[in-house]
């Protein structure tokens, strides 16, 4: 699994798998605080759906955290107001980038939490598709004033 797909899972999926995560580290690492969790503002960028120029929206409030696990650094940015979700997972990510050997038993249970939040997914869309309103025209169904 690719760094990408787990901080997709730990971000979106169950947050007890997660602060579990950071607990194992915990407990077995020395976790020195590079940047305490706090808050800041960054710009959302994205694309007009016309001319396809890019542009900042506005700003977003994240939570942000940057911890070191033996000279190793890692960084925890999530959206919103919760500072400790961005600490354990700047915790996760340090150890997963200094290849701890707690991390070789994350893997199944990350698979696992993937699964779960694609079913989830798959779920949302098809509710979301049951509310699809499908648009006839005249010109479909033929003119019968010929």
């Amino acid at each position: 699994m690719k760094m990408a797909e787990i901080s997709k899972v730990l971000v979106e999926g169950d947050q007890a798998l997660l602060k579990q995560f950071a607990e194992e580290v915990e407990a077995n690492h020395q976790i020195t605080i590079i940047k305490h969790p706090g808050r800041s503002l960054v710009m959302a960028k994205t694309r007009d759906s016309v001319s396809r120029a890019p542009f900042y929206i506005g700003e977003v409030l994240v939570s942000e955290c940057t911890v070191s696990i033996d000279q190793v650094y890692g960084l925890g940015v999530v959206m919103g107001d919760e500072p400790e979700k961005s600490y354990h997972l700047a915790v996760v990510d340090a150890a997963l980038l200094a290849k701890l050997p707690v991390t070789e038993q994350w893997m199944e249970r990350l698979v696992g939490a993937k699964a779960a939040l694609d079913e989830k997914r798959r779920w949302q869309h098809a509710q979301a598709a049951k509310t699809n309103v499908d648009f006839a025209t005249v010109e479909e169904f033929g003119d019968d004033k010929r």
